[in-house]
């Protein structure tokens, strides 16, 4: 229900002038996911950020900030607590780097220091931080492979830098093999991309997305794909939408582009997000960010999409928003469930654990009420003492998962053998789905 809230938020807000209608697309939004806004970063605030996700967090480094030069701010995040952690600051203050897991490790190639306004110098060193240990390693980089603004990705255990950017050698497909620490050469794309574009690897294949055509300085809607067997490059279907300055993530089998600028300078920045079926080679338009970000980041974790940093109009944020993609739910309403997973505790202080289950994606469950009612035994009254009122939040809930809150009861003065029905009732997405389910024959 959120995701149609917030489509006809944005489609109000259009109208009213807040955020350009262009550009429209035709198709319609068919499960399309949902947004809600995540945990904010506390000091990085910029644009082209290196986000990673290994080992259960995310990893956001650099970029470029709204001194428009690079940062060298570095935060993880854990889901778990759901709290950014800042960490010592990167090497260098830098933006336009491209970065990649492989190992365990993170991969920061090429970038800038300095500013926006070309008075920097490229990063001449390989950057490779490992979060197991919280150690920064530095390899030697090729002076011919200098660079800033290309894609990186990993695949069959080799990273490879694509073409495009700025810098050297910026017309070939690079391999790295960190082994022998070697860089190939290999085929160039058919439009050597900058300003932006992203690159992500899903059946074996790697696919660059958008960017500026450097021959007339325009973005694209255009996507290749490489087929490293083969070693070559080929035209695939276009975007709805031009777009530089955007992410990519792969989910489910399928590609999402989020975000980005129809004109590479960071204005009128959009919230639009499409989808990529390799299966059928065609694009579907899904339900757009809550906020239009240029130089957003995006990565996968814990089967969601983190869209991080990135600004309006030139002007960056701290801000994280969290995509649920679509659970082949269609546009069917999750349908709840409820049990009595656990007890644990001492008589006067009982700790029932209630955990709520879902068929699809639910948003911000509840458990609404609990109410017992004695069954068999000498007669006495429980009373619960936690929480002191309802409802009790237990968060988002997957397609197909679970999630709990804790009850605890004083049974004092209730028999061994005394029994009751349990009627818990719960609710998700803003009260929309709701419902109940009586748990017969608990013992305390």
């Amino acid at each position: 229900m959120k995701r149609f809230k917030k489509i006809i938020r944005t489609l109000l807000l259009s109208l009213l002038g807040v955020i350009p209608l262009a550009p429209v697309f035709s198709q319609p939004i068919v499960d399309g996911g949902s947004w809600k806004t995540g945990v904010p970063m506390n000091n990085l605030i910029a644009g082209h950020i290196a986000l990673n996700a290994v080992g259960g967090k995310m990893f956001a480094m650099g970029g470029l900030g709204n001194d428009h030069s690079g940062v060298n701010s570095f935060e993880s995040y854990d889901p778990v607590t759901k709290k950014w952690t800042v960490m010592e600051p990167m090497p260098f203050a830098q933006w336009g780097h491209s970065s990649a897991v492989l190992n365990g490790k993170i991969f920061i190639i090429g970038g800038i220091i300095g500013d926006f306004g070309g008075s920097g110098s490229y990063v001449r060193k390989l950057q490779i931080y490992d979060p197991l240990t919280n150690t920064w390693q530095f390899k030697e980089f090729p002076l011919n492979l200098i660079n800033a603004f290309r894609a990186a990705v990993t695949l069959n255990g080799k990273i490879y830098l694509l073409p495009g950017g700025f810098g050297s050698s910026s017309d070939f497909t690079f391999e790295y093999d960190d082994s022998t620490n070697e860089w190939t050469s290999r085929a160039p794309m058919n439009i050597r991309r900058n300003q932006g574009y992203t690159g992500v690897v899903l059946n074996g294949k790697v696919y660059a997305i958008g960017g500026a055509n450097p021959l007339n300085h325009e973005c694209e809607a255009s996507v290749e794909e490489y087929n490293p067997v083969t070693d070559t490059w080929k035209m695939i279907a276009p975007m709805s939408v031009k777009r530089c300055n955007s992410a990519a993530v792969v989910s489910g089998g399928k590609i999402y582009v989020i975000g980005g600028d129809p004109h590479g300078n960071y204005q009128n920045s959009i919230l639009d997000v499409e989808e990529y079926d390799p299966a059928t080679n065609k694009w579907h338009v899904m339900a757009p960010m809550l906020t239009p970000r240029s130089g957003v980041a995006a990565v996968k974790l814990n089967n969601k999409i983190y869209a991080i940093g990135g600004g309006i109009n030139g002007q960056f944020l701290n801000i994280v928003e969290e995509y649920t993609p679509p659970q082949n739910c269609l546009i069917k309403p999750p349908v709840l469930s409820a049990l009595i997973s656990g007890k644990t505790g001492i008589q006067s202080a009982r700790q029932w654990t209630v955990t709520l289950t879902s068929t699809c994606f639910a948003d911000e469950a509840q458990i609404d009420g609990l109410t017992l009612t004695q069954t068999f035994g000498a007669a006495c009254t429980p009373i619960i003492t936690s929480p002191l009122k309802f409802p009790l939040k237990v968060g988002d809930i997957e397609a197909h998962g679970e999630a709990s809150g804790v009850v605890t009861i004083n049974f004092s003065g209730c028999a061994n053998n005394a029994r009751f029905s349990a009627k818990v009732t719960y609710s998700a997405n803003d009260g929309t789905v709701h419902g109940s389910k009586t748990l017969n024959n608990q013992y305390r």
